[in-house]
């Protein structure tokens, strides 16, 4: 039987040979500022769960002193987990745009 880290990368490379977007987990930090959802830094999450651990660890403690917070959102690149936060963030608050 074929590992789970296997069978990932043939499912991901059956979606580029199809030509579908592949959706990844991301780590999204940034902080709510009035009517807006800033965000400060996006980064993939590692698929090793221990890894990604310590990744989310860590940059929860980084958001954390500057009053800020981290939430993780599955996207196809870094700009579509940024607005997938905010949107998130505004259904969150009652809000109908973040821009």
């Amino acid at each position: 039987m074929a590992s789970a880290k296997y069978r990932r990368a043939a499912a991901i490379l059956r979606a580029r040979r199809a030509g579908h977007p592949i959706e990844r987990e991301y780590a999204v930090v940034g902080q709510t500022r009035g009517t807006v959802y800033d965000v400060w830094h996006v980064e993939p999450t590692p698929t090793d769960p221990f890894a990604r651990n310590e990744l989310l660890e860590q940059l929860g403690l980084d958001a954390a002193e500057a009053f800020g917070g981290i939430s993780t959102v599955y996207a196809t690149d870094p700009a579509d987990a940024a607005a997938r936060t905010r949107r998130e963030q505004a259904r969150l608050a009652g809000l109908a745009d973040t821009n």
